[in-house]
C-alpha cells in the first residue's frame, strides 16, 4: 500500500482552523481583485481617483502607478488572485474527512504563507522606501499572508507536527498521485496566462512624451508653455518631478504653462520634512535646459528617470540632450535658478497649491487633475485665438 493510501485512513475531521484558512484565503482574493481593478483604472482612466488614495504617503494610485506594482510581466495583484486561489482550492481539499496525509494541506499552507510574508515584506519596504508612499489595500494583503502563516503554523503545532515533515510528506502525497491535484495547478497556470496572452500591456502603453509638432515658448514672466502662443485655453500646471501623478498629468495635457513646485524641504517652506528628495535640484535643472531652449525635452527627461534610485545630474541631462554641460552647471549654481524656483512655489502657495499635481484653469485650481467635463466647457466657451500649425514657430 502506498504512503498515500495509508495515511488516508488516519485523516482527521474537519478542524475549525481550516474554515477560518478558507476565510483569510478569501479576503486576500477579495483585495487581490480590487487591486488589479484599481491597477486598471490607474493606468486607463485619466478621471479616476481610488478611495484609497488619501495623502501622498498613502496613496494606492501612486504605487500601482509605478514601475514596481508589476513583476515578470504580470501585476503582483494578479499573481495574488492566482495565489489564493490555489491555496484555496489546496484548503478545500482539506475539508475531506479522508486525506492522502493527516497534516493536508498545512505544510504546504504554512510555507506558502511564509513565503508570502517576506514577499510582503519586501514589497512594504519598496512601497515606503522606494515609492514613498504606502498602499492602504496593499497593507491588508500583506497582514493577510502573515495570518495565514501562523494560522497553517497553529494548525500543525495543535496537531502535534513539526513545520518540515509534514511538507515532505504532502509533496510527496502530490508526487503519488498528480492527476489527483491537476485542478490547482491549472487555475494558478490559467490565470497566469490570462494577463500573459490576451490582456494587451495597458499598464506600459507608449505616450508621445516628446514635444513634436506642438509650439514651445515662454511667456513674458518666463515661464515655459507648450501649445500655441495664443491659446483658446490657457492651462497652468503646478508640478513635481519626482511625483507619478504628475508624471500622468504631464502626459495627458500639453496645451499648458508649466510651474515649478517641488515637494522637497530643500526649498519648498511648506515642506516640514524630507520628500522628494531631489526634486528642488529638478525644477533648477529643468529651468537651466530652458535657457538653452531645451526646456520641454529635459521636462520629459526629468519625468521618465526622475523617480529612479539614483538622481538624474546636469552632467547626464546636458549629455542627453546635447547640452552644454558648462552653461548648465554655472546655471543650476546660480542664484537666478534658485529665484526662479522659489517663485514658482510662492505662486503656488498663493494659489493655495497643496499637493502636485494641481492645474489652474480660469483661475479655479484642481488638484490632481482637470474633470474632462470641466475642460470640454471651457474649450466649447473659448474661441480660438491661434489658429496657426503647431510648430510654425
Amino acid at each position: 500500500m502506498s504512503r498515500a493510501s495509508q495515511s488516508a485512513v488516519l485523516a482527521p475531521a474537519v478542524r475549525g482552523w481550516r474554515i477560518a484558512f478558507l476565510v483569510l484565503c478569501t479576503v486576500g482574493l477579495c483585495l487581490s481583485a480590487d487591486l488589479i481593478r484599481l491597477h486598471v483604472k490607474v493606468h486607463t482612466d485619466p478621471d479616476y481617483h481610488a478611495y484609497c488614495a488619501v495623502s501622498e504617503g498613502l496613496n494606492c494610485e501612486t504605487v500601482a502607478a509605478s514601475p514596481y506594482a508589476v513583476v515578470i510581466g504580470v501585476p503582483w495583484a494578479v499573481w495574488g488572485v492566482a495565489v489564493y486561489l490555489a491555496l484555496g482550492a489546496l484548503t478545500v481539499s482539506g475539508l475531506r474527512r479522508r486525506l492522502p496525509v493527516p497534516s493536508w494541506p498545512f505544510g504546504i499552507l504554512l510555507w506558502a504563507g511564509v513565503a508570502g510574508s517576506l514577499a510582503s515584506a519586501a514589497l512594504f519596504y519598496v512601497s515606503h522606501f522606494l515609492i514613498e508612499s504606502v498602499c492602504v489595500v496593499c497593507t491588508g494583503v500583506y497582514a493577510t499572508n502573515v495570518l495565514l502563516a501562523f494560522v497553517a503554523a497553529g494548525e500543525l503545532r495543535r496537531m502535534g507536527r513539526s513545520y518540515v515533515a509534514p511538507l515532505r510528506a504532502e509533496i510527496g502525497a502530490i508526487a503519488e498521485a498528480p492527476g489527483r491535484y491537476a485542478l490547482v495547478a491549472a487555475v494558478f497556470a490559467g490565470v497566469l496566462a490570462i494577463v500573459w496572452f490576451p490582456v494587451p500591456r495597458y499598464w506600459s502603453v507608449e505616450v508621445d512624451r516628446g514635444p513634436g509638432a506642438l509650439a514651445v515658448g515662454t511667456t513674458p514672466d518666463g515661464h515655459p508653455w507648450i501649445g500655441a502662443s495664443r491659446p483658446a485655453v490657457e492651462i497652468v500646471e503646478f508640478s513635481d518631478y519626482q511625483c507619478p501623478h504628475c508624471q500622468r498629468g504631464h502626459d495627458e495635457l500639453r496645451g499648458l504653462v508649466h510651474r515649478s513646485y517641488p515637494l522637497d524641504d530643500a526649498c519648498n517652506p511648506a515642506i516640514t520634512k524630507p520628500f522628494h528628495a531631489w526634486a528642488c535640484a529638478y525644477a533648477k535643472i529643468a529651468y537651466c535646459a530652458g535657457r538653452q531652449g531645451k526646456f520641454w525635452d529635459a521636462n520629459d527627461y526629468l519625468f521618465a528617470n526622475g523617480r529612479r534610485g539614483s538622481p538624474v545630474t546636469a552632467t547626464e541631462l546636458a549629455s542627453a540632450l546635447g547640452l552644454s554641460e558648462d552653461r548648465l552647471a554655472s546655471c543650476v549654481a546660480s542664484d537666478t535658478a534658485t529665484r526662479s524656483v522659489e517663485d514658482d512655489i510662492a505662486a503656488g502657495r498663493e494659489a493655495d497649491v497643496r499637493g502636485t499635481p494641481t492645474f489652474i484653469l480660469d483661475g479655479k485650481s484642481y488638484p490632481g487633475r482637470i474633470p474632462s467635463e470641466v475642460l470640454r466647457a471651457a474649450l466649447a466657451r473659448a474661441t480660438p485665438a491661434d489658429d496657426r500649425v503647431a510648430g510654425d514657430e
